[in-house]
């Protein structure tokens, strides 16, 4: 648009248009994957400074180190730490991460934000107040620590008056303390680093006979108006952020795999190489692969429950690839073959309803929760020996609400299965059986999914 041109639009108008439009440009995919890079040395140079794994935490972090570098990941949010929203998930609860801590003697936390803060509210507030929630729920006591530069005193105060009511939300819910308590032997206690340029980093890694360091990395300088040109390109503060927005077909694992590439190119170059298409990709390194015996799931099991959760790694053309398994509910997208009924498969029982990503397949989930548990009450029941898998896209949603059905029905709080054990579902048993999940397999299950089983269940009657 020739803006010069139209007397009806205003000098502050115009001013308004220009620098709105250069801000965009100066947020390009160029200026950001440069960005990116950029941070990802300082995220390196933490790690060995510190002599501690690198944990990403979901999704921005794992946009900041390279796949092979990665020990684990985290979902830590934000939300969970904005001012006056301050909370302790029972959903996310990353006990997972306790035995990386514990084998490595702490764990470096990757994660970012855009302008206008020095650090995320997932690494000044969320995971202060996990490390002090979990410290209350082992030790019987523990102070909140958190960073003076990121939250006035006023608000650590507010914070802290609610550790004891998340702690004792987190010892009601049902997870094992005995076995974590037998892990965790000191405390936890969070470290922040940021890219200040007065940063001295530790020029040997240092030792914490008292704790357990949780070093919570940021991994982008705070820059005024969130942008600062640099040689070759325009730096963005939390590049990474918001990826949805501005990452096109570009995961992180691509970005790695054709960094050099990526970085070689010009901005227009970039463009074409992203409609091309033509670019290597990597597996993801943080899923658990279990070779069935003709094909591979990215699976967990429910402890002894003889329920599986997870996904496809790849397409499987027909079920009689799964062949450890005799009982399958298949909620993704991708299409397999149904078994056709002879000798050698006459007891492979399947029921496949493929559900979409989002809230308008949670809305589905909900609908077709009764089937699922009409198909676990006609075919499990009666077995012997359940070995049953339940499959979505992700293994960590809808798979999630459907074995979360299920236990919350059938399954004592022992894990045992009993016929109808609770005709009527309360919330406390829920969240019980959820936390019983999470301990098995990291899983992230959407609150539109946890409503649509809440749903389900407060309303069986039966």
């Amino acid at each position: 648009m020739n803006y010069a041109a139209d007397p009806a639009i205003s000098d502050a108008s115009l001013f308004g248009a220009v620098s709105k439009s250069l801000a965009k440009d100066s947020r390009s995919v160029h200026n950001r994957l440069h960005s990116i890079a950029h941070d990802s040395e300082f995220v390196t140079g933490v790690s060995e400074a510190f002599g501690l794994p690198l944990v990403a935490n979901e999704r921005c972090g794992r946009w900041y180190v390279s796949p092979e570098r990665i020990a684990d990941s985290v979902y830590f949010k934000s939300t969970d730490g904005h001012t006056g929203q301050w909370g302790f998930s029972l959903r996310r609860l990353n006990l997972h991460i306790i035995d990386l801590a514990v084998g490595s003697g702490g764990i470096v936390i990757v994660d970012s934000t855009r302008r206008g803060k020095r650090m995320p509210d997932a690494l000044s507030k969320t995971v202060p107040i996990w490390c002090a929630v979990v410290n209350n729920a082992v030790f019987g006591a523990g102070s909140l620590h958190t960073s003076p530069a990121a939250v006035s005193a006023s608000e650590h105060a507010q914070i802290e008056a609610q550790i004891g009511t998340w702690t004792q939300q987190l010892l009601s819910c049902g997870i094992d303390m005995a076995t974590i308590r037998e892990k965790l032997d000191k405390p936890l206690r969070p470290i922040w680093v940021t890219p200040d340029p007065a940063l001295i980093l530790p020029p040997e890694p240092p030792t914490f006979d008292d704790c357990y360091a949780i070093v919570l990395c940021t991994a982008s300088r705070m820059v005024q108006d969130g942008t600062e040109r640099r040689h070759g390109y325009t730096y963005v503060q939390g590049a990474a952020d918001d990826h949805e927005a501005w990452a096109s077909v570009i995961t992180p694992n691509i970005f790695w795999a054709n960094k050099e590439l990526f970085l070689k190119a010009s901005a227009h170059e970039l463009e074409e190489l992203i409609r091309d298409g033509r670019l290597q990709s990597q597996p993801t390194v943080d899923s658990l692969e279990i070779l069935t015996n003709t094909g591979w799931l990215d699976i967990s099991a429910i402890a002894d429950t003889g329920i599986y959760i997870g996904k496809k790694q790849s397409v499987i053309h027909h079920y009689n690839d799964i062949t450890d398994f005799d009982k399958i509910i298949d909620l993704s997208t991708s299409p397999t073959a149904l078994p056709e009924r002879d000798e050698s498969n006459n007891n492979k029982e399947v029921l496949q309803l493929p559900i979409p990503a989002g809230k308008r397949g949670s809305k589905q989930l909900r609908l077709e929760l009764p089937r699922i548990m009409a198909f676990f009450e006609s075919t499990c029941l009666s077995s012997s020996k359940i070995r049953l898998v339940i499959l979505c896209d992700t293994g960590s949603d809808f798979s999630v609400g459907a074995a979360l059905s299920i236990l919350s029905l059938y399954y004592n709080d022992d894990g045992e299965i009993k016929e109808r054990v609770h005709k009527r579902v309360d919330k406390e048993t829920v969240r019980r059986r959820l936390a019983f999940i999470v301990m098995q397999r990291k899983v992230n299950p959407s609150r539109a999914t946890l409503l649509a089983v809440n749903s389900v269940l407060m309303g069986w009657n039966n």
